[in-house]
């Protein structure tokens, strides 16, 4: 493991995939802390993203992956499935409630591990946070959370554990559109959500 890689897993290992304190600071105007802690709701999201991994300092340009992603959020667990923008499949990861969590790639290969985001990060090349971002994709900022809110009152932009979330809507839709997010200096990433459909 590169020290590039090391540097980007310490930070997402310490940053964001604890629960971070929100500093107290003073708070402009439109920003609130979030407080609603209800757990996110099952769902079936298909949306197109992107993964850019920044370049460090003294390095030569960044690495860039996109693609289709079907995920499957519901009470069972989560199942993921990652396509090339061509539509061909790339890997499948399967999140139970309870036992390890799979990660099958196109070539056959199946790895197990009890870390979702170690197995993500193998898909995309970079550890995200599977939890948090379950959560961020319906536009639910976690408990102490920093949020702006648009005309609507729905959340427009987020800093929470160590990210920047910043929310695009439909006319009156509650859910989003589309998410950017960043981690300043080591990645963004981008999903366009392209249908939603709530699970029982």
């Amino acid at each position: 493991m590169n020290s590039r890689r090391q540097l980007i897993w310490s930070l997402l290992s310490a940053g964001f995939l604890s629960a971070c304190a929100v500093p107290s600071a003073r708070l402009g105007d439109g920003l609130a802390l979030a407080t609603d802690t209800g757990g996110p709701d099952t769902f079936d999201l298909v949306a197109r993203f992107s993964v850019q991994l920044l370049a460090a300092a003294g390095e030569e340009g960044g690495r860039q992956f996109s693609g289709r992603l079907e995920w499957q959020h519901g009470r069972a667990g989560d199942r993921l499935l990652f396509s090339d923008p061509l539509g061909q499949g790339v890997a499948e990861l399967q999140r139970p409630q309870q036992g390890a969590v799979v990660l099958q790639l196109a070539d056959g290969s199946r790895r197990e591990s009890s870390d979702p985001d170690q197995l993500l990060a193998e898909v995309l090349g970079v550890a995200l946070p599977l939890d948090e971002l379950s959560a961020w994709v319906q536009a639910r900022p976690g408990p102490g959370a920093l949020v702006e809110p648009d005309a609507q009152g729905r959340p427009w932009r987020v800093r929470e554990s160590g990210w920047l979330l910043t929310y695009h809507y439909g006319d009156g839709a509650r859910l989003p559109s589309r998410l950017d997010a960043s981690l300043d200096g080591v990645l963004k990433l981008r999903l366009s959500m392209e249908s939603w459909e709530s699970l029982p």
